[in-house]
């Protein structure tokens, strides 16, 4: 068996199905007698987004594909990531963006330049509605940002990301790098169910950072129709050097509603849940690579693919995968320099004395796949550095000096004198 490539995708984006159970035709009473039934979802299982907001989501999914591109090019074997979380971190960025920082940020979203406002409406939108689409799948979402105590954040952009993206802010001591590693590791731990319980070191705490910006992001849900674990067996897996391993493979052999072919790759679509959200997955046709399947869908997007009913004899290796991305080189390469450099523009976010520029950005993300369904996490972080200290210098008044009083609006004096120390 092949490199395959899984997509866990926002069905309410693409339409979507229920699962509702309907007999298949041809198959006996010792068959499996029930699949998903194609049905248009009722107006609250989808994701209700104003016009400006629909744009933004196809956007989006532009993002999601060209960031899956540059990390499959940088990355060797397996790995996971998550768009979605990517774009809420560098959503709150953007609210402290100002200049070509910000209209870079934006072209590597795919958004138009100026166009905040509308991120965050959209921002929001998804922050509150996806954990809401399927009862029978846990989805949550959370934003903080945790502030070197020594600095102030500007008020306006604490208003925009504890409004539109329910950030939380809490000030910490930054001189204390043991202690502030461990309150944000342990936010990062409760917000993916202990997935991710760790994304800074005491290393990463120094006393010139400004903040840290973070988003977590968790999903467990059951397949709408499930594996059963008597099916699964070791097979051969072959990957993309044709080095061959042992793995265990899930089976099942049915009539299924999301079945696609064509010259560049096969995919089967399996929906978790009610139908909502869906996992797809990808195998190249021979001489086809995963690069050329990547490439295709950022092309034409999924809502261009036609899936079909067939009856699949479907092999899925059961597996886990965790991945720690440093994002910096590849953002940079997708379009965002400046934000990384001495010229960045940040002064949306504080008055502080100095340059603010992100120091790093970096994703932690893990995936368990198996018979009963999927569960995964991921956490976006962002560091941003203060470049430039308020210089430490000494005023002794320890010799003779002038004082004057003045009336700040005309400079006039009020008083003056002189101090020699009698």
């Amino acid at each position: 068996m092949k490199r395959f490539l899984i997509l866990t995708a926002f069905v309410a984006m693409f339409g979507s199905i229920s699962c509702s159970k309907t007999p298949v035709e041809g198959l006996d009473d010792t068959q499996e007698e029930t699949v998903p039934e194609v049905t248009e979802q009722k107006a609250d299982g989808k994701l209700q987004l104003s016009p400006k907001s629909s744009e933004m989501a196809a956007m989006g999914n532009s993002f999601a594909f060209i960031f899956l591109d540059k990390v499959n090019a940088a990355k060797e074997g397996s790995f996971v990531i998550s768009p979605l979380s990517m774009q809420f971190l560098l959503g709150m960025i953007l609210n402290g963006a100002q200049g070509d920082t910000a209209a870079e940020i934006c072209n590597v979203l795919g958004y138009g330049a100026g166009e905040i406002e509308a991120v965050n409406e959209f921002s929001l939108s998804m922050l509150k509605q996806l954990p809401k689409l399927d009862e029978l799948t846990k989805l949550t979402i959370a934003n903080a940002v945790a502030v070197n105590q020594r600095y102030q954040v500007k008020d306006s952009f604490k208003s925009s990301l504890s409004k539109s993206y329910e950030a939380e802010i809490f000030n910490l001591d930054f001189g204390d790098s043991q202690g502030t590693s461990k309150i944000i590791n342990k936010w990062c731990a409760d917000h993916t169910e202990g997935l991710i319980p760790e994304v800074l070191t005491a290393d990463n705490v120094m006393p010139e950072m400004f903040f840290f910006l973070m988003n977590a992001l968790y999903f467990k849900s059951p397949w709408c129709y499930k594996f059963k674990p008597e099916d699964t067996e070791p097979e051969q897996f072959t990957d993309s050097n044709g080095n061959v391993s042992t793995v265990q493979m899930m089976k099942m052999n049915k009539e299924l509603p999301f079945y696609c072919k064509n010259e560049i790759f096969s995919s089967v679509c399996l929906p978790y849940g009610n139908g909502t959200y869906k996992m797809y997955l990808f195998l190249p046709e021979e001489g086809m690579d995963l690069p050329g399947v990547i490439k295709s869908l950022g092309t034409k997007g999924l809502e261009s693919l036609h899936y079909s009913r067939a009856r699949v004899d479907l092999w899925l290796p059961r597996f886990e995968t965790e991945s720690k991305i440093d994002m910096n080189d590849l953002l940079i390469a997708m379009g965002m320099p400046t934000a990384f450099s001495n010229s960045a523009n940040l002064e949306g976010m504080s008055d502080v004395y100095g340059t603010l520029k992100l120091d790093f950005i970096k994703q932690m993300a893990t995936i368990t796949v198996d018979e009963e369904g999927s569960e995964a996490a991921a956490v976006s972080v962002g560091g941003v550095l203060i470049t430039s200290l308020p210089p430490s210098v000494s005023f002794h008044a320890n010799r003779p000096f002038l004082y004057l009083i003045t009336e700040a609006s005309t400079s006039a004096v009020l008083f003056a004198g002189k101090y020699s120390g009698e």
